[in-house]
């Protein structure tokens, strides 16, 4: 084999590998491209990072079946991170982008339930609260049982379901 086809069996070779990549997979390079730039061993490494030798292979090997929590910590100080990507639309032509905090709506960032514990159903409009309703003025603020209310998500109209229509050759008299 000469040096030409030599080279492109490994670029054949590696654009399959590249389309092969998973997000576990690149964790693991990522850690491992990590470790080798410190030049050092599983052993000493996992020693530096204060993790077990085995936990370092497997994160490196295999990061798919951690937590993703332990993921992001694994990733801490390695100069990797995780991202959200939002796919680019393929017939417009635009590109793939790292997601970033403004591009979320300012109500999926603050609005919460009273309490702050869990969010809005995602399928409701949710808006923040300029006067509180009624019902909070009646049941809690004269007996101070919870706090003014910041955010509401009003229900939708509700809508009547659709009748049957009957079908045409039921809807004209037998001949």
């Amino acid at each position: 084999m000469n040096p030409d086809q030599l080279n492109d069996k490994i670029t054949a070779e590696l654009e399959q590998a590249a389309s092969r990549l998973t997000v576990a997979d690149a964790v693991g390079l990522a850690l491992r491209d990590h470790r080798r730039r410190l030049g050092l061993s599983q052993r000493a490494y996992a020693a530096m990072r204060h993790l077990g030798a085995s936990t370092v292979a497997r994160l490196e090997t295999m990061a798919g079946v951690f937590r993703l929590d332990t993921v992001v910590g694994a990733l801490d100080g390695t100069g990797y991170s995780l991202a959200v990507v939002r796919l680019g639309e393929g017939e417009s032509g635009e590109l793939a982008a790292v997601v970033q905090p403004t591009d979320w709506s300012t109500t999926e960032l603050l609005a919460r339930v009273r309490g702050d514990s869990r969010r809005f159903p995602a399928h409701h409009e949710t808006m923040p609260v300029t006067f509180p309703p009624r019902w909070w003025w009646h049941r809690e603020f004269f007996t101070n049982a919870g706090p003014e209310p910041r955010w509401y998500a009003p229900r939708p109209p509700r809508t009547s379901l659709p009748t049957a229509q009957p079908d045409e050759d039921e809807a004209s008299p037998a001949a």
